[in-house]
């Protein structure tokens, strides 16, 4: 055997064992070419979208696999990685897959150049049951919070309002007598209402707004007359807002704690004199634009802004939700935040 074909073997080798790899690697693996072309894919591929390998493999895009919401992420990244002295796009980052029946399924893509080509693997593991597990423990939590501010302000508010009632009625008629007491009584009845006032604060962080009876709308009308009087500014909600309609009462919690987280950092940490809130329609897509005109970013407290960037961003990770932050270039931040309407329905 002469040393051609003992490379060509030991190639052979190589190619059979890297199949072999590609072929069981446990997650859905496919091979990208540079005009973004799908060259190769696994059977996990197969099962995670239901399209079998012989309707993909060199007749496919990889976009035509993306969820339309994620495609011009997916090429923008794509692009990125093969542009010298260009910024890195992110190595790993949710995106959503098309499955039959246009169904979306939740997954991480992580990308890498094949090192010396222009070709890239990606692999996508699906975390769609993961999503819908966080989802459930996320609706089971607020509801338990909902039942429990709700019995304290049936129940314990109830029978504190009782005892002030009673402890003044009783005061009043010690002073009457004059008797030595009525200053004790009228000091119960200060603690009782101290309870509660302490009661009330409880009920409010356990349910801050109840979605189900005020609407969702008018629980965001409602805060935006509290920012205004509280800070003395402009916070308005536009939009043809009368015409959307929400059900999904765990996923409005969470939508409106990132209006309010937004507003907020608006007029505490940006400084801003207006603050606009938009509604619009855009199918399947609900979208939610909070815009101010303060400061922006670049002068907020790093630690106070990561924070609030974290919470916000897993409210929307739980919802199915694609959260966006910019800085407007004459001051100030928008938040955009998309989220299919089934969700909220």
């Amino acid at each position: 055997m002469d040393s051609i074909e003992q490379a060509e073997k030991i190639m052979d080798g190589s190619e059979i064992r890297y199949k072999t790899i590609f072929e069981n690697t446990g997650t859905a693996t496919v091979l990208i070419e540079d005009d973004m072309t799908i060259s190769m894919v696994n059977s996990e591929l197969e099962r995670i979208s239901g399209i079998k390998k012989s309707q993909v493999e060199g007749r496919m895009k990889f976009p035509e696999l993306i969820a339309e919401a994620d495609r011009a992420k997916v090429m923008n990244n794509h692009r990125l990685r093969r542009k010298e002295g260009g910024s890195n796009p992110p190595r790993s980052y949710p995106c959503r897959v098309i499955v039959p029946n246009d169904e979306i399924k939740e997954c991480i893509l992580t990308v890498a150049l094949i090192q010396g080509s222009r070709q890239s693997v990606a692999s996508i593991t699906d975390i769609s049951k993961q999503k819908y597990l966080e989802r459930e423990i996320s609706r089971i939590s607020e509801e338990e919070r909902r039942q429990m501010g709700q019995v304290l302000h049936d129940d314990l508010g109830s029978h504190l309002a009782g005892v002030e009632a009673m402890s003044a009625l009783l005061a009043g008629r010690l002073e009457k007598q004059g008797h030595a007491d009525a200053d004790l009584a009228r000091e119960i009845t200060g603690l009782v209402n101290q309870a509660i006032q302490k009661t009330r604060a409880m009920i409010q962080g356990l349910v801050p707004v109840n979605l189900a009876n005020t609407g969702f709308m008018t629980a965001v009308q409602q805060y935006c007359r509290e920012v205004e009087k509280a800070f003395g500014l402009t916070c308005r909600v536009l939009g043809r807002t009368q015409e959307i309609r929400f059900t999904n009462t765990a996923a409005l919690t969470h939508l409106y704690y990132i209006i309010r987280e937004s507003v907020h950092n608006a007029a505490k940490h940006g400084d801003a004199g207006n603050i606009y809130i938009r509604f619009e329609e855009n199918p399947p897509d609900i979208v939610i634009e909070i815009e101010d005109d303060g400061k922006g970013m670049g002068k907020a407290d790093p630690v106070r802004k990561g924070i609030g960037l974290v919470i916000m961003e897993h409210r929307a990770d739980l919802i199915g939700a694609r959260l966006k932050i910019v800085e407007n270039p004459p001051g100030g931040i928008l938040i955009r935040c998309r989220i299919e309407k089934k969700y909220l329905l």
